[in-house]
């Protein structure tokens, strides 16, 4: 697919990047088609590595039912499956010690190339010895490395592309191996983990310090310097419930901002090569809440940032995309529900699963947000709270459930209006998504282990 001028001009635009990528639609490229295409392209100079955190295939797909109702649209993630040459893949996640991995050990399997138990970052099970994180590898090839995130940027998806620590948690002590390897770019939340003595080391070795969106915005995107931008002192905030709050819109960056600031970066600092890894974490925490409506406005903020990377990749013919997720989280799925209320989810036509979904426009708040500014609530003041947060009445019986209900309780309560529920607030097994595109994407079979994704990286880059 041959770049347009309006993708080179408004890949910043997230509202408008469905249109500025892709145009108007298009016939549907079959599938001898796209392995073919991908093998004539030769290999990358540059690799955008997304990760939607926590992602299980019923997060794809409501977030693909959610613009595709209320917007008339397509995710980009979708329509770049239907109109691209993609290659897709499955991919086994387990870890040293699971079958159900974390993501410390799903990060490291992609950025040690190994299996460790889960907990740790880049820390051989069996030896107890460090494994070289791909940071390393790309350093001596004078190859720079960028880092983006919800979470806090030292958080274990991001640590397991340049740490090596015990635990996971040992947050303070990967802000430090940052800059201690030189991490070039580095873009998410985590004040906390980043005092002023370390801050100052960072500022010392040239680094541009950012700590909200107007200073992202503002940052020269052809610097040749390297960044460090804090947007929050631990998780960025929820995208549900950024949408709702103007300070928040105006203090902190999008992920699709993050993203679109760190390739350019890497272009100013790289000879030719670079590498970066840009993660939707919390997509896994809205997971673990059962919060269905977090869970799809985070996906949909993943979404746009896939929008801008693709705008990139078409004006930049030598980048790999690739785009997966390092394991499922709370097993969300859309149920069909039948027209009549007291049939609930029992087995009928299902004529009422699209009236049931629609509801979950309406939500204007996030479990996490919910739960921290209504303690004390009850009865129908608690009510009200809810009605006025979510667009759903419970009745007098649901609210006396509701009153210090854990978040998974309270996601059964609203299962039964807009059909969307869970399996656990735990991680899941199942075999994930993997796809990429660009050149460099032939190289990745149609089924892979977590671990076996790291050697096709390097060859990629010409960095094995």
């Amino acid at each position: 697919m041959k770049p347009t001028s309006t993708s080179r001009r408004d890949f910043l635009k997230a509202a408008t990047i469905t249109s500025a990528v892709f145009g108007g639609a298009s016939a549907p490229l079959l599938a001898q088609e796209t392995r073919r295409s991908a093998d004539n392209r030769g290999l990358p100079k540059k690799i955008i590595f997304m990760v939607s955190d926590g992602m299980n295939h019923g997060a794809l797909s409501l977030a693909q039912h959610s613009r595709s109702l209320f917007e008339g649209k397509t995710t980009n993630w979708v329509k770049m499956y239907r109109e691209m040459p993609v290659v897709r893949a499955l991919m086994e996640t387990f870890s040293a010690n699971s079958l159900v991995t974390d993501s410390a050990a799903a990060a490291s399997a992609w950025g040690g190339g190994k299996r460790v138990n889960n907990g740790a970052i880049n820390v051989d099970a069996a030896s107890g010895r460090d494994v070289e994180a791909i940071q390393s590898l790309l350093k001596k090839k004078d190859i720079p490395l960028g880092l983006v995130s919800t979470a806090t940027i030292t958080h274990a998806t991001p640590a397991g592309f340049a740490a090596n620590v015990n635990s996971r948690g040992d947050e303070s002590q990967i802000a430090l191996q940052y800059q201690e390897r030189g991490v070039e770019v580095l873009l998410g939340g985590g004040q906390k983990f980043f005092p002023d003595d370390l801050l100052k080391k960072f500022a010392d070795s040239g680094y541009d310090l950012l700590k909200n969106r107007q200073e992202l915005l503002a940052a020269k995107p052809d610097a040749k310097k390297p960044v460090l931008g804090l947007f929050s002192s631990g998780y960025v905030p929820l995208a549900i419930d950024r949408e709702s709050k103007p300070d928040l819109q105006e203090t902190v960056p999008t992920l699709a901002e993050m993203s679109d600031l760190a390739v350019k970066r890497l272009d100013a600092v790289a000879k030719d090569r670079w590498f970066l890894m840009v993660e939707g974490a919390r997509i896994d925490h809205c997971g673990h809440a059962n919060d269905a409506a977090g869970s799809i406005r985070e996906q949909l903020a993943f979404d746009d940032a896939i929008g801008a990377m693709l705008a990139y990749a078409t004006a930049h013919e030598d980048v790999l995309v690739i785009i997966t997720t390092d394991h499922g989280c709370g097993g969300i799925q859309l149920n069909g529900m039948n027209a009549n209320p007291n049939q609930g989810m029992a087995p009928g036509i299902y004529n009422g699963t699209t009236s049931a979904f629609e509801k979950i426009a309406k939500f204007k708040r996030s479990f996490e947000w919910m739960g921290n500014s209504s303690g004390g609530l009850s009865g129908p003041k608690l009510g009200d709270y809810l009605r006025d947060r979510t667009g759903i009445e419970l009745d007098k019986e649901e609210l006396k459930q509701a009153q210090g209900m854990k978040s998974g309780e309270l996601a059964k309560l609203f299962a039964k209006r807009h059909g969307i529920a869970w399996t656990s607030g735990n991680h899941t097994g199942e075999l994930v998504e993997f796809c990429a595109y660009g050149p460099g994407s032939h190289l990745f079979p149609a089924f892979m282990k977590n671990e076996e994704v790291r050697p096709h990286l390097l060859t990629a880059l010409d960095a094995a």
